[in-house]
């Protein structure tokens, strides 16, 4: 494949932009280079929203403007991932045909191979890859944090409680905890990379634990952020590693917006996108 610049728009709540920073990274990895401008990327994704109707609008939106790219930018291929795929699957194949490839919830974590595919040449119909909602991530998964000194760790995915009201359960799964040792695991990897605080995020956060042996709730972070702390500053007994240590904050921070209406740019996509 010629041409491997990526720009990546994340879009929704924390838990899409830390899904956003695996996609960044695994491309990365896969010997991509990502950008934070549109206007030079052979690849534009699009992590969407689809949770509430403006959360829907705003990533419909923000797919049609990365679209213009391809007629007035180097853009060859536009890749929608996220939960409106997964929501809504081959019906967006009909209805947004500017699109290249639709990856749901539980199909980006193969992206580089599917982009690989996917070829430079132009489709008649976008490829759908929508399977079921049941990845979770794990300690081993890299991620590009995009985020300054703060990060999101995601301890658990999906939600079993089905609401009438609510679609996550269609769209992100079954209610599935990360095991405490693996979040031990990425937080001590977060704080070696410089993040001062850890924010804890998942659609249920309250509910960690209940499906794992033993069923641990969230107070058993207490020790969990004591091991990080002790890990992050093992072999070094000089004051300064203290400010590497993560705090622990199973909280939803007040200056973000709200989930299902916030935006972020993802990796180095965070200084505002050029317009065609």
């Amino acid at each position: 494949m010629s041409g491997k610049s990526v720009y990546i728009l994340s879009l929704g709540c924390p838990k899409n932009l830390v899904d956003s920073e695996v996609i960044s990274a695994l491309l990365a990895r896969a010997g991509w280079s990502v950008t934070d401008r549109p206007d030079r990327a052979d690849t534009i994704v699009v992590n969407t929203c689809a949770f509430i109707l403006p959360a829907k609008e705003e990533s419909i939106e923000e797919i049609l403007r990365m679209a213009a790219w391809k007629k007035r930018g180097r853009c060859r291929r536009l890749v929608v991932t996220g939960c409106l795929p997964q929501r809504y699957g081959a019906e967006l194949a009909r209805e947004l045909p500017e699109v290249d490839l639709f990856l749901g919830t539980g199909d980006f974590p193969g992206i580089p191979a599917h982009l690989e595919r996917l070829g430079d040449g132009p489709r008649r119909t976008p490829a759908v890859q929508v399977g079921r909602p049941l990845y979770i991530m794990d300690a081993s998964v890299p991620r590009r944090v995009s985020t300054a000194s703060y990060g999101y760790l995601k301890i658990a995915e999906g939600c079993s409680n089905r609401c009438a009201y609510c679609v996550i359960p269609s769209i992100r799964g079954p209610f599935r905890s990360r095991p405490m040792d693996d979040i031990v695991s990425e937080a001590v990897r977060l704080a070696a990379e410089g993040t001062r605080e850890i924010i804890l995020v998942a659609q249920d956060t309250t509910a960690w634990g209940r499906d794992l042996r033993g069923r641990p709730t969230l107070t058993a972070f207490s020790s969990g952020s004591a091991r990080s702390r002790g890990r992050a500053g093992s072999g070094s007994s000089t004051p300064t590693r203290r400010a590497s240590r993560p705090s622990f904050s199973p909280r939803w921070p007040r200056r973000r917006r709200s989930a299902g209406t916030s935006t972020s740019r993802c990796s180095t996509s965070t200084t505002g996108s050029s317009r065609p």
